[in-house]
């Protein structure tokens, strides 16, 4: 009989787990091939059709972890793969039932992108199948991740909470230690918990990260390290040989025919330097070189999905743009027209990080993203090139030759520093006012209220905030949220629906009913076909759905007349017609926004809210009053509140819930009242 490798695996309380980690001769290994080495290299495109190959040999190669679900991932695959991480769930769990599945939850803000109240935090964490709750705070707000920790705990599953970790000034050991100490006392102690240091954007020197290990094992010498760490700077490997000798227990590693620039190490080569420097790597060597040829034969159906901006960028150490952000953001630079200036979006990032200080992972890498991304588009609109050089050359000046001296400042350059955050998206401000929690070290400047605010940033200052959102937000009327689903869906909903609803509403939506339409399509079709589809006659694909076998071939595409195709279809053997719609069939004119009493979608982005927390949803005459929020938009994974300019009388609602809107589009129309 062969070696078993395995020493976790589900069922396993997490004391047990912690126990045998610790007795582990060498240190223990967590593959991301399944999460995010795809995040961060592939845009969340790998497909669990492809993935669950993996599953056999994870199953033999002895890790302590497959991080195979959270993050963004659960969002595109609702969104773009059409899969239900619910369903990837209950596939991995058939087919590699010796590894414990681990999620990355974003504390507060669990899968999606905005705070959750507690009772929705609560109501999700007990129903999701997770054996390993990896959970961060982009501030370090320990405070936010108490609601998961305890769900989490009483269900008996494994809590691994992490710290954020940048290389900066202040974010010395002390400042680290500071943050371990709440983490154990929120967790009573370290017998039941892994601590996970959280090197997202991979900025962490080698010596550096050897430093902070050493001080952690110092003061707590019986807690179980796991390092985390993206090879975006080119010293991964010998960053994860200096967790290891000062005392970290487990690696984040990804297949090594994954590995591209932004995701995680390679498993086999890790292995072999840890091991040659004397570190025992406990792994199964065999069964992981299975999986790294695997990958090899399908990972090329994925060339297309590889972020643009290629090579390994040790000036991520300045800029800090984590791995997992940056496909998706120079994905958003190209359908947005202004890829050509992301080196001046990398170096603005790289200066503004220094005024408001917090840690680039999601929400938080997002929120520098939209408004860094945003305010180098408007220099460059509204000055060319030009501008945008002008606008670095200020930055600059204002934090590396003034040290952030505002009455250094000539006149003129206060003045269009106090322009800078005019136009920053709603969660910027909320950032601001607290509505995440405490920044890690103090708040920024006041200098930057007033440039997000303007004449109201006084007024604005009073509402900030020092509670957790745990604290400080409503729970949310559960049932009349699953009311407002299944009256869009006209339906019951099932359990697992209604959780995508609460993270993801929109995007949730269009999944449900395009899965009531296509069905478990996307779970059976081959990636070529699944992105591509068949394209010439007589290109067919064979699957098999619910047992029986199915063979679909392309007959014949016809000509396009008013926007229209037909396309001929023979589906085991039987010949089916289909009407296909282009974008150039006819579509209903679009309203936009033209006098004083009309409002227009200030971005192009999703309706997921018509109304404000407060006063629930708002109608047709009501009144509301200026300054008062009337709607939300989501655009690039960011909230855009719109506010009454004037007091006023509703006279129109002119989108729904849920709809997508273009910049400019006719949202309401107002009386002045």
């Amino acid at each position: 009989m062969s070696k078993s490798f395995v020493y976790v695996k589900p069922g396993m309380t997490p004391s047990e787990i912690v126990k045998r980690v610790r007795e582990l001769d060498g240190v223990g290994i967590t593959s991301t091939g399944m999460r995010d080495a795809g995040q961060s290299d592939y845009k969340n495109r790998l497909r669990i059709f492809d993935l669950k190959e993996l599953a056999p040999f994870y199953n033999q190669m002895g890790l302590f972890s497959a991080e195979c679900h959270g993050g963004a991932r659960w969002h595109v695959g609702i969104m773009n793969r059409r899969e239900s991480p619910f369903e990837e769930i209950e596939i991995l769990r058939e087919l590699m039932p010796n590894v414990l599945l681990q999620t990355l939850i974003r504390e507060t803000n669990l899968w999606g992108y905005r705070p959750y109240p507690k009772n929705v935090i609560e109501y999700v964490v007990a129903r999701v199948d997770i054996d390993v709750w990896r959970c961060f705070s982009f501030l370090n707000d320990i405070r936010n991740m108490r609601a998961v920790a305890e769900v989490v705990m009483k269900r008996g599953r494994l809590f691994e909470p992490a710290i954020s970790f940048t290389q900066a000034d202040w974010t010395t050991n002390d400042y680290y230690l500071k943050v371990v100490d709440e983490i154990v006392d929120l967790c009573g102690g370290v017998d039941e918990i892994v601590l996970c240091i959280k090197d997202m954007a991979g900025v962490g020197s080698p010596e550096r990260i050897r430093s902070l290990v050493d001080a952690i094992k110092q003061k707590y010498p019986d807690i179980v390290i796991q390092y985390h760490r993206h090879a975006t700077d080119g010293l991964a490997l010998p960053a994860l040989l200096a967790a290891a000798q000062a005392g970290a227990k487990l690696l984040d590693v990804q297949e090594d025919s994954l590995t591209r620039f932004y995701g995680q190490a390679p498993i086999l080569s890790l292995q072999a330097y840890l091991e040659e420097a004397g570190i025992k790597v406990h792994l199964n060597r065999e069964a992981a070189e299975g999986a790294v040829q695997k990958v090899r034969e399908w990972i090329g159906g994925y060339d297309w999905a590889e972020s643009p901006f290629r090579g390994f960028d040790h000036n991520v150490t300045r800029h800090r743009m984590p791995g997992g952000a940056f496909p998706s953001s120079f994905e958003q630079a190209e359908k947005g027209g202004f890829l050509h200036l992301m080196p001046q979006i990398l170096r603005v990032m790289s200066l503004y990080n220094r005024i408001v200080k917090y840690f680039d992972v999601t929400p938080g890498s997002q929120i520098t993203w939209v408004t860094c991304s945003g305010m180098v588009n408007r220099y460059a609109k509204e000055h060319g090139l030009s501008g945008v050089e002008h606008l670095i050359r200020l930055l600059t000046k204002f934090v590396e030759e003034k040290n952030q001296n505002f009455s250094a400042m000539t006149k003129q350059e206060q003045k269009e520093l106090l322009e800078l955050f005019r136009t920053a998206p709603g969660d910027f401000k909320n950032l601001l006012l607290g509505g995440y929690g405490k920044l890690p070290v103090g708040w920024p400047e006041e200098w930057v209220y007033k440039s997000a605010f303007g004449e109201e940033w006084k007024e604005k200052l009073k509402e900030r905030k020092e509670l957790s959102p745990l604290d400080s937000l409503k729970d949310e009327d559960l049932d009349a949220q699953r009311r407002q689903l299944e009256d869009t869906l006209g339906r019951t909903a099932t359990e697992e629906e209604f959780i995508l609803y609460l993270m993801h509403p929109k995007d949730a939506v269009d999944y449900i009913k395009f899965r009531e339409k296509y069905s478990e399509t996307p779970m059976v079709l081959p990636t070529e076909v699944w992105r591509n589809g068949l394209r010439k006659p007589g290109d067919m694909v064979e699957f098999e759905l619910w047992g029986k076998p199915y063979r679909i071939e392309l007959v014949s595409v016809g000509d396009e007349h008013d926007g229209l195709i037909h396309v001929v279809l023979r589906i085991n053997n039987r010949t089916m017609v289909y009407t296909v719609e282009t974008p150039r069939a006819k579509k209903a004119e679009i309203r936009m926004a033209k006098g004083p009493n009309e409002i227009g979608a200030p971005v192009s982005g999703n309706v997921w809210r018509i109304g404000n927390p407060e006063r629930g949803p708002i109608k047709v005459g009501d009144i509301v009053h200026k300054g008062e929020e009337i709607a939300n938009l989501e655009a690039m994974k960011m909230e855009n509140a719109i506010v009454a300019p004037f007091n006023a009388k509703v006279v129109e609602i002119c989108v729904k819930l849920n709809e997508s809107v273009q910049e400019g589009q006719l949202l309401f129309v107002l009386e002045k009242v």
